[in-house]
């Protein structure tokens, strides 16, 4: 409960923000009907889960924008005995800057799981995306807290204007990799290597000015070490619907 009420303070306190300078901010909130929760290719609840978000950035111009994001998974079944908790919140402060065709980004996420008894973990990472065709991306994460490892994500995707009410579709793939130290503590992998990789498909609904719903499906599985040494499940399916809400 103090976690949902934390989100509703810091949309109030961005609201207010938007109100003074309209053009500078930007807000956006997500809620999120998934039937299963895999992060980096783990499974972590192979039932139905609540997740949402709020995102609130600030343009500054030549310095490039700043944001905070706060997101959380919710448990909507007692699988890992957590029915009714939020398993997970994410607190994320970040910077990005374009230059040209190239963005560059940096930031800083503390995964908080004390409301279910599992402690918490940080992380920085830095990223960099190119405005190509696919969209290549590439983000390196540095866990300094529990892990003391980095993980790679390298990304494509693309989106097509389905020409029909505003509506489009987003094609995504990724594939993740770990050093010795993560691919051993997530993974349960002897060696580094590549861990995980998934493909997903998006509809963009625009309802309006401001909401868009997305339904969507999503496939990952594992890799490597990462599935031959570990009893994780090692692929799924997730399908779920997201509403967001930007202004």
């Amino acid at each position: 409960m103090n976690k949902a009420i934390a989100l509703l303070l810091l949309s109030l306190f961005a609201f207010n923000a938007q109100a003074e300078d309209e053009k500078a901010w930007s807000i956006s909130l997500d809620q999120a009907i998934y039937d299963k929760y895999i992060w980096r290719g783990i499974q972590f609840n192979e039932e139905g889960v609540n997740q949402g978000s709020i995102d609130f950035s600030y343009d500054t111009g030549d310095a490039g924008v700043f944001g905070a994001n706060i997101w959380y998974n919710l448990d909507l079944d007692n699988e890992n005995g957590f029915s009714g908790e939020f398993s997970e919140v994410d607190y994320t402060l970040y910077w990005e800057k374009s230059f040209g065709a190239l963005t560059l980004g940096a930031g800083h996420i503390y995964y908080d799981f004390s409301e279910v008894n599992l402690g918490s973990t940080r992380e920085f990472y830095v990223s960099a995306s190119y405005d190509v065709l696919l969209a290549p991306s590439l983000t390196v994460y540095y866990d300094y807290e529990d892990v003391d490892g980095f993980y790679v994500d390298f990304a494509i995707g693309h989106s097509f204007d389905l020409g029909v009410a505003g509506m489009s579709l987003d094609l995504g793939a990724n594939i993740g990799w770990a050093d010795e130290d993560m691919a051993s503590f997530y993974y349960g992998a002897s060696n580094s290597g590549f861990t995980n990789w998934g493909a997903s498909v998006a509809l963009n609904i625009p309802v309006g000015d401001n909401f868009t719903i997305t339904p969507s499906i999503a496939y990952y599985s594992l890799l490597g070490d990462a599935e031959e040494d570990s009893a994780l499940e090692d692929d799924d399916f997730v399908f779920g619907v997201n509403v967001n809400f930007s202004f």
